[in-house]
């Protein structure tokens, strides 16, 4: 792909972060969520087929933090708190 973005086509979660997303209905922040995975304005090509989940235990910190010496514990956490497989 030419273009001076990213090329994003095979990330397969996006994660949303941050008050606005976690207090907004689950409708709301999806449309969010599903309009930032559709939006070419930036010259990247977005993801195929990305999922998105809302952070809405504030644990992507805690997951970073624990993932050099601790990964399977990081790795568990952040699973269970954004529900992904």
């Amino acid at each position: 792909m030419s273009g001076a973005g990213r090329d994003l086509r095979d990330v397969r979660l996006m994660v949303g972060s941050g008050g606005v997303l976690r207090h907004a209905p689950v409708d709301v922040s999806g449309q969010v969520l599903a309009a930032v995975l559709a939006d070419h304005a930036g010259g990247w090509a977005v993801p195929r087929a990305a999922a998105s989940v809302v952070d809405a235990d504030y644990v992507l910190a805690a997951g970073g933090l624990l993932a050099e010496e601790h990964r399977g514990a990081a790795q568990a956490l952040l699973r269970h708190h954004l529900r992904t497989h």
